[in-house]
């Protein structure tokens, strides 16, 4: 478990800063990754590169990173692109990661990731927040950050689920990644059930 609140691990120079705990999470987040290897091991998992790159590096409302997912044979028509707001969350011991879309037109954006400035020519009030797929993490016994979603509250229309469940485990060189949609009867009907798809970053960019 964390230290409490006012220890090392949580403290602020100023108030107005990230926590370190924050700046943590969002710094093991960013990177290039790929799943190849867990991939060509098994057939019950697709191989996908997922890139997550920090931006608006100036605002002090969050720590910001753009997300884009593709299947590594395309991987210029990525099927998954998001904006995470990493901040404090609840408690001392807690980061919240929030979840943005673009409102539309979101192919303009693809492979922002690569630029030096990405996303630099719009803003957060552009985007539309994703209610209720707000992701809680917190750290393990082991040091590795846990994050889930809230049950049932991230409302969904994909492929006949009626919301989505998604857990990730983050340490400094891997995102293990479950997202898994339910219909009204909490029965899954989609998403790995194999378990959760494993990145390993390739590097921090």
């Amino acid at each position: 478990m964390l230290t409490s609140c006012g220890t090392e691990s949580t403290a602020r120079i100023d108030p107005a800063l990230a926590s370190l705990n924050s700046r943590e999470v969002a710094d093991a987040m960013a990177g290039a990754y790929t799943n190849a290897s867990q991939a060509s091991a098994s057939a019950d998992f697709q191989s996908l590169v997922l890139h997550m790159r920090p931006i608006w590096v100036d605002r002090t409302d969050g720590l910001w990173l753009y997300v884009e997912q593709a299947q590594a044979s395309s991987p210029e028509s990525p099927y998954r692109q998001r904006v995470y707001q990493i901040v404090d969350g609840a408690d001392a011991e807690s980061v919240d990661c929030r979840v943005f879309q673009f409102g539309q037109n979101s192919s303009q954006f693809i492979g922002e990731w690569k630029r030096d400035r990405p996303l630099h020519s719009i803003a957060p009030a552009l985007l539309v927040p994703l209610a209720g797929c707000t992701m809680t993490f917190h750290r393990d016994s082991v040091g590795s950050w846990i994050g889930t979603t809230a049950a049932s509250e991230c409302a969904t229309s994909a492929h006949g689920a009626a919301y989505v469940v998604s857990e990730v485990t983050l340490t400094s060189s891997e995102f293990h990644s479950l997202d898994r949609g339910f219909n009204t009867s909490g029965v899954q009907v989609w998403g790995s059930a194999a378990g959760p798809y494993v990145f390993v970053k390739q590097s921090r960019r």
